[in-house]
């Protein structure tokens, strides 16, 4: 599994890109969330624009999903000829499907077929066992916990922790977490905080965690507590993992 963070940023991080990772094996090759800067990163990878097969959207916050027209539009403009695969929640499907349609105005030729997937608490792609789960945020989010046969990755979209996304992350070898903030948040915050994090690596036994999604006013910090845990990283833009 190899596994290239094309952005691991906050919404509205002046330094790095909107997060976003993409995955892929020998077999297929997977988009998680696509926001306003994801497009033009991914452009400069110079991929081959029948490479990424399936997007997934862990929510529909502009940071995640709102780069969609402009992706979709370049694959378009350049004869893409694969079909794709959208994954969302059903309630969501509305208004990625808006997007979908702002990409190619006024013109509704598609020079690839789309086809919409709705996340299952387990769904299957082609030879891939997937696994999803709600965290605690302000717009449903769905973590996505992705087995290939060989390896188990754990991503969790926006959000804090849950009893259920938790129990994902149990599974997984490598473990995607977002991290807002230094300080301890309330229990009733929409997003992860370092204090938290770095406790819920160690009751999973010191799995390895990349930390994403961090503010900008608070990433020097929890990059320098994270320096002093074997196991806790955080992530950068273009970081690769091969697993």
């Amino acid at each position: 599994m190899k596994i290239d963070v094309i952005g691991c940023g906050s919404a509205l991080s002046t330094d790095l890109n909107t997060s976003a990772i993409m995955v892929s094996d020998q077999t297929q090759c997977w988009l998680i969330d696509c926001g306003p800067t994801i497009p033009r990163a991914l452009w400069q990878r110079n991929l081959d624009i029948n490479q990424i097969k399936v997007i997934y959207f862990t929510h529909i916050h502009p940071d995640h999903c709102a780069g969609l027209p402009a992706l979709l539009g370049q694959w378009n403009a350049f004869k893409r000829s694969a079909p794709l695969t959208i994954y969302c929640q059903k309630p969501q499907q509305e208004s990625l499907e808006q997007l979908v349609s702002l990409a190619s105005w006024p013109d509704k030729a598609w020079s690839f077929a789309i086809t919409w997937g709705t996340i299952e608490d387990q769904f299957q792609h082609e030879n891939w066992q997937l696994e999803s789960a709600a965290t605690q945020h302000e717009v449903p989010n769905r973590a996505l916990l992705i087995d290939t046969g060989k390896q188990r990755l754990f991503y969790s979209g926006d959000g804090r922790p849950t009893d259920q996304s938790i129990a994902l992350m149990h599974k997984a070898e490598i473990i995607f977490q977002e991290c807002a903030c230094y300080d301890a948040l309330p229990s009733d915050a929409s997003h992860g905080d370092y204090q938290q994090s770095v406790a819920l690596c160690r009751i999973l036994g010191n799995k390895s965690m990349y930390l994403y999604h961090c503010w900008d006013e608070y990433r020097p910090m929890i990059q320098r507590a994270a320096d002093k845990e074997s196991h806790l990283h955080v992530s950068d833009d273009g970081l690769v993992l091969e697993i």
